[in-house]
């Protein structure tokens, strides 16, 4: 018997070991397959009668694929892949613009995400390409969501699905407030914060939006509303009263005939009719497929290489502002803001900023830098994005130059921290009891006691010292940065979000702009004729984010394993984790 099951172990055991072999191999030969189609990728190259086939279902600041180990899925990634970088479709629309086998455009709206600059900017884009090429644009879709009409008005002609749809309804959005549901709990959330208008706060400690949040958010969607309506106007030739009338009349539920009759699109077509239609208007026979083109496969057509010397660089500050961990991260960020500091070649910066903010410490690390990069004698320009707000305008407020889109959030210059205190759940309700022994007040410090216990009231004025003394340096960064008065900055700031249009009205925005001409401007104040530019910091390939992945694999596949749907809500408590100190921060807004 003992002999039995030495053999049998014997056999599990190398049956384990041969499968282990296995997948080893297995693994080895797929990421070798994987590699050599990555590096196998060439450049695109146009053919005659080419369209533009613009898909703009998600768009992002800058394009990074979203590389899992997965090595089939990688292999077969890129036809389910429908997000674009605005990099790109800035890339794409030059090219296609000068390319004489590009012969227009085709937007193929299917609901864009995306925010209201992100939608400017595209939409400027657009225009520029038939100002300069002289090229059609036609845009196709079964229904239109408002941000993809706001892009679609721009076309040439402008067709609907004969029961589609198109929704335009102005701007708003709601939000969630917690206070009564914290209180059935036992848990109260104590607030410290700095300005009245910073209203990141108010779900957990009004039922309601304050009015200084209800004043501030109406006066950035009327101006963003105002934008729209400027733009589609002028590209459909009907009235800002006719538009705003087509606003109010609830227009995703009216029949298509009205909606040909209100001039918001110019024919009905079934989408084969369409495909027929498209044909015909880029000269190809009936039976003959049209050569379409993504925007992501025209950015990557390779262009002449500017040789020279004289380097821009545009470096990238996308998402929450963090010490370390995703988004922009102070850890990773300063050391290559550095590196750019010392390159002798690097001869001017563009941050090009798109950051709700977050850490203050992180923020103040950058802007540090970025300081050190201005006395080194080096211009630092600002592009921002979507948003710049808070600690996204903290990083910003320091250059020597700064531009935005006219529907860009910025501003938001407040502080805020924010502490859950479950005292009355804890003791109260699930009957827990605390002690201790300290020798001074400060002994125990508020590292998590406070949630079962309660913070005193030398604590709380410590915590609210703190906020206030990050917001004094806050502002007087900025005062700094802009050429005003600390007191004059404080008059704008109260953690109050400002429109990039009203921004530059109030002093804490330069000039309405591209990213572009954020980098012509660059050029100029820094006196050169003869530069190229250079995007930083490098995205990585493909290979190296699979092989990145591969070693993270193993603890991320269990936890996937483990914890099935539920593994979304870890990362939440992992970015939660990396949530510390006061934080100069705007609130999560949906603008629909």
């Amino acid at each position: 018997m003992k002999k039995f099951f030495k053999t049998t172990f014997a056999c599990v055991l190398g049956t384990l070991i041969a499968g282990l072999i296995l997948m080893i191999i297995f693994i080895v030969m797929m990421i070798g397959t994987a590699a050599s189609t990555i590096s196998s990728e060439k450049p695109y190259i146009s053919q005659e009668n080419t369209v533009l086939h613009l898909d703009l279902t998600t768009v992002q600041e800058r394009y990074e694929e979203d590389v899992n180990f997965d090595p089939m899925s990688l292999l077969n990634k890129g036809d389910d892949d429908t997000s674009v970088g605005l990099d790109q479709i800035r890339k794409a629309l030059e090219i296609a613009a000068n390319d004489n086998n590009i012969v227009g455009i085709y937007i193929d709206a299917k609901g864009i995400s995306a925010m209201p600059a992100s939608i400017e900017q595209i939409r400027s884009l657009l225009v520029e390409f038939k100002e300069k090429s002289g090229k059609w644009i036609y845009s196709y879709a079964d229904n239109y969501t408002q941000g993809d009409y706001i892009l679609a008005s721009v076309a040439d002609t402008v067709i609907l699905n004969p029961i589609g749809s198109v929704d335009i309804h102005g701007l708003g959005g709601t939000q969630m407030f917690f206070p009564l549901a914290l209180k059935k709990l036992g848990v109260e959330m104590k607030i410290f914060r700095v300005g009245t208008y910073k209203s990141a706060v108010e779900p957990y400690m009004c039922e309601k939006m304050s009015d200084a949040n209800r004043e501030q958010t109406l006066a950035y969607l009327n101006t963003i509303w105002d934008t729209y309506t400027t733009a589609v106007t002028a590209s459909r030739g009907f009235s800002a009263e006719h538009f705003n009338n087509i606003a109010n009349s609830i227009t995703s539920y009216l029949p298509t005939e009205e909606i040909l009759a209100m001039n918001l699109v110019d024919t009905l077509m079934y989408r084969p009719q369409f495909n027929e239609w498209l044909k015909a208007k880029v000269g190809i026979a009936d039976d003959k497929e049209i050569n379409f083109a993504s925007a992501a496969e025209l950015a990557s057509t390779v262009v002449d290489t500017n040789k020279s010397k004289n380097t821009i660089a545009v470096v990238y500050a996308v998402g929450d502002i963090m010490e370390s961990g995703g988004g922009i991260n102070s850890d990773d960020l300063v050391p290559e803001l550095t590196k750019l500091r010392k390159d002798e070649n690097i001869k001017a910066i563009v941050l090009r900023v798109n950051s709700p903010g977050g850490s203050a410490y992180a923020s103040e690390q950058i802007w540090a830098e970025l300081e050190a990069i201005k006395a080194a004698g080096k211009k630092l320009v600002v592009s921002m994005s979507d948003m710049a707000a808070s600690g996204g305008y903290y990083i910003s407020s320091g250059a020597d130059y700064i531009f935005a889109e006219n529907t860009t959030l910025t501003g938001s210059i407040g502080v805020f921290g924010t502490m859950p205190v479950a005292k009355e759940l804890a003791q109260d309700k699930l009957g827990l009891r605390f002690d201790g022994a300290f020798t001074h007040n400060g002994s125990n410090p508020l590292n998590g006691e406070f949630l079962y216990c309660g913070i005193k009231d030398n604590e709380a004025m410590a915590i609210q010292r703190s906020v206030e003394s990050t917001y004094d340096l806050f502002t007087r960064r900025c005062a700094e940065g802009r050429g005003m008065s600390q007191d004059d900055i404080k008059k704008i700031a109260e953690g109050r979000v400002w429109v990039g249009k009203t921004a530059v009205e109030i002093g804490l925005v330069d000039e309405i702009g591209s990213i572009e001409e954020a980098i012509a401007y660059a050029a100029k104040i820094s006196e050169l004729e003869d530069y190229k530019v250079a995007n930083y910091p490098a995205t990585k390939s493909k290979f190296e984010k699979l092989m990145e992945s591969f070693g993270n694999m193993t603890r991320a596949n269990i936890a996937s394993w483990v914890l099935g749907e539920d593994f979304e809500y870890l990362n939440v408590l992992k970015e939660i984790e990396n949530v510390t100190g006061v934080q100069a921060r705007m609130d999560n807004i949906v603008i629909r």
